[in-house]
């Protein structure tokens, strides 16, 4: 039942930050923010459990294989944190010449390798709703754990443009404090998953998953109140004008 409610609040607080900031499309430096949040919340759909029945056979029925919807949904939280440090890197003039090699290179390479993986692991021929419930076999280990590995890496990179805007621009303070929140809760989430990856099933409660909503949950309204934040200086214009953002 509180999973349920976890889920809730996540999807419906991505659903309207997703609203508010349907504007920010063309606007380089904030369509990042905007992808990311789309980018969770369907990644939380798809890695439910309760989707593996709907959505999980309607690629059964295409491929022939299962959890490809989970595969899809862990793919798309690593998207949502490149997402999230090209939002944060687009905003240090010096460091835009290094996105490619920090962040695409190693979402490619690890995402194909991750592809590869889960192809070979005997899990894709289960039904079974919850991939971490699920015997494990050393293939899918293997993927878990480059998941993980990648998760460090873009969420280290996600905290270190935190704590390089917490010691600059004032006004950026606020959000980069919230990063740093879900940089947190998002390790809390890896290590449930980690823990669960090993067998050791008496950690496994859901609470991974928790903290993947609540983190969700909580940079969806904090990159909604920021667009709101720095709309309000030009309310007068816009209502003059007529223009809706």
């Amino acid at each position: 039942m509180i999973e349920l409610v976890f889920y809730t609040v996540a999807l419906t607080a991505t659903g309207w930050a997703a609203w508010v900031r349907r504007k920010c499309w063309p606007i380089p430096w904030e369509r990042t923010t905007t992808s990311a949040i789309v980018q969770l919340m369907v990644a939380l759909v798809l890695i439910a459990p309760a989707a593996e029945p709907v959505i999980g056979r309607l690629f059964w029925e295409v491929t022939g294989r299962w959890h490809v919807d989970n595969l899809l949904g862990f793919m798309l939280e690593l998207g949502a944190l490149v997402s999230s440090n090209i939002a944060a890197m687009m905003r240090m003039p010096t460091m835009r010449r290094y996105m490619q090699p920090l962040l695409w290179y190693p979402l490619v390479i690890g995402t194909a390798v991750q592809m590869q993986l889960f192809w070979q692991s005997p899990v894709t021929h289960n039904p079974g709703h919850d991939i971490f419930a699920l015997p494990h076999h050393h293939w899918l280990t293997m993927f878990f754990g480059l998941q993980c590995l990648l998760l460090s890496y873009f969420g280290g990179i996600n905290a270190w443009c935190a704590m390089t805007h917490l010691r600059g621009d004032p006004r950026s303070r606020p959000v980069a404090l919230v990063w740093l929140v879900c940089v947190g809760l998002g390790a809390g989430a890896m290590l449930d998953l980690v823990i669960t990856s090993l067998g050791w099933e008496w950690f496994n409660d859901g609470y991974g998953r928790l903290a993947m909503c609540a983190a969700v949950t909580i940079y969806a309204i904090s990159s909604a109140r920021s667009w709101q934040r720095k709309l309000e200086q030009w309310r007068g214009l816009i209502k003059v004008t007529g223009a809706r953002l």
